[in-house]
């Protein structure tokens, strides 16, 4: 049994959240990992904005501005250089790299890295490959996918197809205005009964209308009342609700941005058997197999017609569908914590 500590400064919560309150993929992930660790027989306390010390499923959480343990036989921190020299002296020192690496060049920061030098482990190959060369060098860089749930692996194939609808499960910011023009100028001419379900928008409330409050930015301005009827808002869903929405989905639709070093939405669909189309951006096209479980295309026609074929087409869709659930389950978070152990704990 080893000692391990996380520390995460990204938002205010603790491990009672993932059952009770949205996450995002960190801290859903932080969370996760903590606990399959704890399974495995180690010694976790994890470090966050919580509001107070708390014992859960094994793992102790504490805020961050409590005092830090002096060592630990391992310490991850999660993104930040400024948590690098959190835990003073720990035995192992690694860097959970769960965005993009690019911050860790900065100025203010490089010396941080330099100095306390942990070591990266990355959840995709993107990382490694924009991972900057005045960085200190990666002699076997460490590449693990971040686990998935239990309760949406090992699904079986859905016994019909579901109807024409897509999904949309990502931060509005990351090109959903583009999506829905696409949606508006090229899918619904061609499937006019398709329906474009927007998961993922944190700032509506009942009542509010986000074609008036979200017109020009997150979304187009001027849409015609007939192509709005197609495409439906949802307020913050929790947890169960957006799974079981992305299950009865018949594809998944997402641009890509350039923030995306893994993709939990992505990886969480295919594990669920939905098909994908995706843009060739930053590590969004490592989730799908192109033409297999999905498929990858930048220009927007040609993303449109892959759309509108997994929409239309039953027989592409059950092919995609069910290579989806033998291909693409990913780890389980506990596989992910025994990998994690092998390649830091040795």
């Amino acid at each position: 049994m080893a000692s391990v500590v996380i520390a995460d400064d990204t938002k205010f919560y603790d491990g009672t959240y993932l059952e009770t309150q949205p996450l995002g993929g960190t801290e859903s992930a932080v969370i996760n990992f903590a606990r399959a660790m704890a399974r495995r027989g180690h010694e976790v306390t994890a470090y966050t904005n919580c509001a107070a010390p708390i014992e859960h499923r094994g793992v102790r959480w504490l805020p961050l501005s409590h005092p830090a343990l002096e060592t630990c036989d391992l310490y991850v921190a999660c993104q930040h250089p400024r948590l690098f020299g959190f835990v003073p002296k720990p035995k192992r020192r690694v860097v959970w790299v769960l965005w993009q690496p690019n911050e860790f060049k900065h100025y203010k920061r490089l010396p941080t890295v330099w100095w306390y030098r942990p070591t990266p482990v990355f959840t995709s190959q993107h990382q490694v490959n924009i991972y900057s060369p005045v960085l200190p060098r990666l002699h076997e860089p460490i590449v693990l996918h971040s686990g998935l749930p239990d309760d949406i692996r090992g699904l079986p194939p859905l016994p019909a197809p579901p109807p024409p609808e897509a999904i949309f499960a990502s931060n509005p910011q990351r090109h959903l205005k583009e999506l829905v023009q696409i949606w508006i100028d090229f899918i619904l001419p061609r499937q006019p009964n398709a329906v474009l379900n927007i998961y993922g928008v944190h700032h509506i409330k009942p009542g509010d209308d986000p074609w008036q409050a979200w017109a020009g930015s997150v979304l187009p301005a001027d849409v015609p009342m007939q192509a709005r009827g197609s495409i439906r808002i949802h307020p913050t869903a929790s947890r169960d609700e957006l799974m079981s929405a992305v299950r009865r989905s018949r594809v998944m639709l997402y641009l890509g941005h350039k923030v995306e070093a893994f993709c939990f939405a992505l990886a969480e669909a295919q594990a669920m058997g939905v098909p994908c189309v995706v843009g060739p951006i930053a590590a969004v096209p490592e989730r799908v197999v192109d033409g297999v479980t999905g498929f990858v295309h930048g220009d927007p026609q040609q993303f449109a017609d892959a759309a509108v074929s997994i929409l239309s087409d039953d027989a592409l869709w059950r092919r995609q569908h069910e290579v989806a659930l033998k291909l693409q389950q990913g780890l389980s978070w506990d596989d992910h914590a025994a990998r994690f152990e092998a390649a830091v704990l040795k």
